[in-house]
């Protein structure tokens, strides 16, 4: 398996895939989690393939793990958003997750 550029894993499926491919969420200012879509927001991040995807990191509470307990209230709505037409500058490759 050849892939350009750096690989990243969607923390509600755990698939390795292409960063490009991915969605990143970073923790806010104010604590709450937040899509980077341009990928240049500070601090840690954490990638979901698509909205699928998730459901299971909310079930899993995989969040937490990912942000190392800083993340705060996890609002699914907000999060869900990242995959609605015409929100994001570009569509992945997995809208419906993996």
């Amino acid at each position: 398996m050849t892939e350009s550029g750096p690989v990243r894993t969607c923390v509600g499926c755990g698939s390795r895939r292409p960063q490009a491919e991915l969605t990143r969420f970073v923790v806010g200012p104010g604590g709450a989690i937040e899509v980077d879509r341009k990928r240049r927001l500070p601090g840690r991040g954490a990638y979901l393939c698509g909205a699928g995807c998730l459901t299971a990191a909310l079930k899993r509470k995989a969040f937490g793990r990912a942000f190392r307990g800083k993340a705060g209230q996890v609002d699914p709505s907000q999060l869900g958003q990242a995959w609605e037409p015409g929100v994001g500058e570009r569509r992945g490759a997995g809208g419906s997750g993996c």
